[in-house]
């Protein structure tokens, strides 16, 4: 009955849901290994035990999630083979759900029944409110782009369009319009330029804002791209353009959450965040075109103030359930 009700369990979280499987040490040979998912503070793990081995069984898991540095909540799924359930008290990020002698499952709770339930939570609906700050970005920089592909008559923006609406040119930042160095971010040559950096935007910013919220989302963006205007300004002469910097920045973000596995983005996206990073640096190197250092400095910019804000800014004050209920 328990490799029964443990297989269903496995097919309905890894399958239907997403979780990922993993071993631990637990106090019972034949129960070592847990289930988990990414949640908004950390970490969703899902253990089993039977009943009288279930506290020893929740410390040990908790002694492997310290070891590892993972925030959890803990669900523990307990078999109780008919046996009468003792009376407990809450304890915070832990929940507790039982399966009788004949595999069914009762005394849940709100946490218990959100996992549980056959209704496939592992994609997550769009929402346009919780990305309102990207879209908006992403308004503006198709707006200032038709409005100078409108002015140069044609979609490949011409050289002096851009330095009239904001481009990055050192001399005239030198002689005192710094505001250059940002608004060059909103500035893009031509279609395939802002095509491919909308999409990244896109992408990335509906990670970083629902993961950070819009405030501090629109903080990282906009430090970024100032990073990227700065570096592009010390080491690059040439005329610049483009949300490139910032769009790295974002990328940055993405790459610190992953790193201290905060925020729900999963720690097993860090090697190919990096591999994605890599790509892009190169093939930046490897084209006297693109503004690589504008790139480096967006890229920069981003890991500092991400990390400040993963660090010292979150928010240590919420409930203990997780936030898919």
């Amino acid at each position: 009955m328990i490799q029964k009700v443990i297989k269903e369990t496995m097919e309905l979280l890894i399958d239907g849901k997403g979780f990922f499987l993993e071993e631990f040490p637990s106090t019972e040979e034949d129960l070592q290994f847990y289930l988990y998912t990414t949640i908004r503070n950390g970490y969703l793990a899902v253990i089993f035990s039977r009943l009288g081995e279930e506290e020893k069984n929740h410390l040990a898991f908790l002694n492997h999630a310290r070891g590892k540095n993972m925030p959890v909540y803990i669900l523990n799924i307990i078999f109780t083979d008919d046996l009468p359930v003792p009376l407990k008290n809450h304890m915070p990020n832990y929940s507790e759900v039982y399966v009788n002698g004949d595999g069914e499952f009762f005394g849940h709770d709100d946490v218990s029944l959100s996992v549980l339930s056959k209704k496939n939570t592992a994609v997550k609906k769009f929402s346009a409110k919780a990305m309102k700050a990207t879209l908006t970005l992403v308004l503006i920089n198709v707006v200032v782009y038709l409005l100078t592909a409108l002015a140069s008559g044609s979609f490949d923006i011409r050289i002096d369009v851009l330095i009239r609406y904001g481009a990055k040119v050192n001399e005239l930042i030198v002689e005192g319009e710094l505001y250059r160095l940002l608004s060059s971010a909103f500035l893009h040559g031509d279609f395939t330029h802002i095509l491919f950096n909308m999409y990244a935007l896109f992408a990335l910013g509906k990670i970083v804002e629902e993961a950070m919220g819009t405030e501090r989302f629109l903080l990282v963006y906009f430090i970024s791209a100032l990073g990227g205007g700065v570096m592009s300004f010390l080491f690059t002469p040439n005329v610049s353009v483009g949300a490139s910097g910032a769009i790295f920045g974002l990328l940055g973000a993405v790459m610190m959450m992953a790193l201290l596995g905060k925020s729900g983005v999963n720690r097993r996206m860090f090697p190919r965040i990096l591999l994605l990073l890599f790509i892009n640096l190169f093939s930046g190197f490897s084209s006297s075109s693109i503004d690589n250092f504008g790139h480096i400095g967006g890229l920069l910019a981003g890991i500092l103030v991400s990390f400040a804000i993963l660090q010292f800014f979150s928010n240590k004050t919420e409930e203990d359930r997780p936030p898919f209920l």
